[in-house]
């Protein structure tokens, strides 16, 4: 297990001034990376092993939002439950109250021809994975777009979106996706948050956003027309 402490900063808080869900997947995101990177297989280590994690899915759920300047800490392991990915877990606690609760799931890809690789035993020992879970059961929701939704945003990719992958960044993802949803809709009033990423999206690429509601739940579907496919799906509850 990895133990970090992170500040709430200004491009965190959102709503009431209190820590936001982009704020959330910021911090889990730097936590993941820094936790690899103790291992030697992070962001500054992709050029020397040629291989680098790609993110396929975010699962939020927030019990408690705290203000800014707040001290975090975040408990982060491992979970190799299958030689081609990971489940990343996070527990983030304030003043020792978990906050929230988040699983993530990780390919592991060669950073040059950008195929899925095995995950050697050796690598997945560096880790020293923990098999205790957070969530039940893996977050598996597979949302095709749905055919008569009429398109209510579109965004051209640009450079400030990307990451060291050179794809669009999952921070980034989160940005454009949310400006699709109504404006009576804010993202903060909502306390679960999922996020599937199907297929990496790349500079100047031309993205379509859909949104709908249903079964009580915020749906957007971003779909990259330079390539013809589904990029991924953010949904509220």
């Amino acid at each position: 297990m990895a133990i970090f402490n992170q500040k709430v900063t200004v491009v965190d808080i959102g709503k009431d001034y209190l820590l936001s869900n982009r704020g959330f997947l910021r911090v889990l995101q730097e936590a993941a990376n820094l936790a690899s990177n103790e291992v030697g297989h992070g962001i500054s280590d992709i050029e020397s092993t040629g291989t680098t994690w790609v993110l396929l899915y975010w699962r939020l759920n927030i019990l408690k939002r705290v203000e800014y300047n707040s001290t975090l800490c975040i408990k982060t392991w491992t979970n190799f439950t299958s030689k081609i990915y990971s489940i990343r877990y996070f527990e983030v606690y304030c003043n020792d109250e978990l906050i929230a609760k988040a699983d993530s799931k990780w390919v592991y890809v060669d950073s040059v021809k950008h195929s899925i690789q095995k995950i050697p035993e050796d690598l997945i020992n560096l880790y020293n994975p923990i098999e205790d879970k957070l969530f039940e059961s893996e977050y598996n929701e597979k949302l095709k777009l749905p055919y008569n939704l009429p398109e209510v945003y579109s965004y051209k990719i640009m450079k400030r979106d990307l990451d060291a992958n050179h794809h669009v960044n999952n921070i980034s993802f989160l940005d454009i996706g949310l400006e699709a949803l109504p404006d009576n809709i804010k993202i903060d009033d909502y306390n679960n948050l999922y996020i599937t990423f199907k297929k990496e999206m790349n500079y100047k690429d031309n993205i379509s956003c859909y949104y709908e509601f249903k079964e009580n739940r915020h749906i957007v579907y971003l779909y990259n027309n330079t390539t013809n496919v589904l990029s991924g799906t953010i949904v509220i509850e």
